[in-house]
């Protein structure tokens, strides 16, 4: 059964973060700062990371998306400048609403599930997620990344949804696509526009330029996570 959760918010400029991805964030903001020290001081170290409409500074509830991603803190990095997180997605979220309580936003947060296929074993579907898997193997090796880091991350996810969601966040596109496609919750839907965007990627690019350094640095976490077996 879905949970409701009261997190405190963490607001994301250029950045969306899916379940089953890590991916490392800066942080530099007072109330962003307070946000993640209240989400340290609790065992589950959760937090809501959520993407901004805009790109501003002064973070307001009317600039942020509703649907976001449940995240747990695996490391942190402190510094003068502010800090460096890496975020592990856990689970979908929307926010029911969220509240300044003076110090930082909090959102009161409905997990969200995906809507599976109906009929898994169709082959049209079948044909897509090969397809999906195929192309996105494609994608990685043609990025410069290791042959075996391609395969032992992707090899790692056999649920359809999650896989759409593992590739989806290291696609480079704009934040708003990206964002599109975590409010999809159609794993079908989500999982044909995640080719179409893998096979544009393909189509437009050359050897070894299509993956931003962050997306290296997240494909190395999830290699890194395979590697000593935990999800």
């Amino acid at each position: 059964m879905s949970e409701r959760l009261t997190l405190p918010v963490l607001p994301l400029r250029e950045v969306v973060l899916f379940p089953g991805v890590s991916t490392p964030v800066g942080a530099g903001r007072p109330a962003t700062l307070r946000a993640i020290e209240a989400a340290l001081k609790t065992d589950s170290r959760l937090i809501f990371a959520v993407a901004q409409r805009e790109n501003i500074d002064t973070v307001s509830p009317d600039v942020l998306y509703t649907t976001g991603t449940i995240a747990k803190i695996s490391q942190i990095q402190r510094g003068l400048g502010g800090v460096q997180l890496l975020l592990h997605g856990e689970r979908r979220g929307t926010a029911l609403h969220y509240t300044d309580n003076g110090r930082y936003l909090e959102a009161v947060v409905h997990e969200v599930d995906d809507l599976p296929p109906l009929n898994a074993a169709d082959p049209a579907f079948v044909a897509l997620h090969r397809e999906a898997r195929e192309r996105a193997a494609e994608l990685g090796q043609k990025s410069g990344l290791p042959e075996d880091v391609v395969r032992q991350v992707l090899e790692e996810v056999s649920d359809p949804g999650r896989f759409a969601d593992l590739v989806a966040g290291y696609l480079e596109i704009q934040p708003a696509e990206r964002h599109g496609l975590l409010e999809t919750l159609s794993v079908e839907e989500r999982l044909r526009r995640v080719l179409i965007h893998v096979q544009r990627q393909i189509g437009c690019s050359t050897p070894r330029s299509t993956l931003s350094p962050r997306s290296r640095k997240s494909w190395a976490s999830a290699s890194a996570r395979c590697s000593c077996g935990s999800r």
